[in-house]
């Protein structure tokens, strides 16, 4: 195998890895940690985020420097396996997934984790945090989505044969 493909495998494996760490985490996340904040908000939602560490805590799993680790192997693996026809479409897909995943999180979620999550709900009427609430989970539940589609495409990518490997 030549150190391209060396490094397009290192860097699939990294991306998989990356990926199912997220995925795991998010259905977490949406399993356990959601349903104990979101149950009947606004109690719920200012008893949780005032009396957990849970805003100290997430960052370390979800926050932009792992965000950045999620997403740096799959643009090299782009990058190193742009050669490729195949796997090209597969990680382009799988790229653009997790890209659109990240700026819609910095862009959409974190504001409105900034009034649920810091603030658990700030100044807001109970129907305003119940709303904001229903809204955060739609968008979470879409971003997961977006990042399954991706994680799909990812693994497909991972599973087709290298020209060198074909050959044999």
């Amino acid at each position: 195998m030549n150190i391209r493909n060396r490094m397009l495998v290192i860097s699939l494996w990294l991306s998989v890895i990356g990926f199912s760490t997220w995925i795991g985490g998010t259905l977490y996340q949406m399993l356990v940690v959601v349903p104990m904040w979101s149950v009947s908000p606004p109690d719920s939602v200012r008893w949780f985020f005032h009396t957990t560490q849970y805003n100290h805590l997430i960052f370390r799993f979800f926050g932009p420097p792992f965000m950045l680790a999620r997403t740096l192997p799959v643009l090299a693996a782009l990058i190193i396996g742009w050669h490729l026809p195949r796997q090209r479409r597969a990680l382009l897909l799988a790229s653009a997934c997790l890209v659109f995943a990240v700026v819609f999180t910095l862009l959409y979620v974190y504001p409105m984790n900034a009034v649920l999550f810091e603030r658990a709900g700030g100044h807001l009427g109970t129907e305003e945090v119940q709303a904001l609430a229903e809204r955060w989970i739609f968008a979470d539940r879409f971003r997961f989505a977006v990042g399954v589609v991706g994680f799909l495409a990812l693994m497909h990518a991972f599973r087709l044969p290298l020209p060198d490997e074909e050959t044999r």
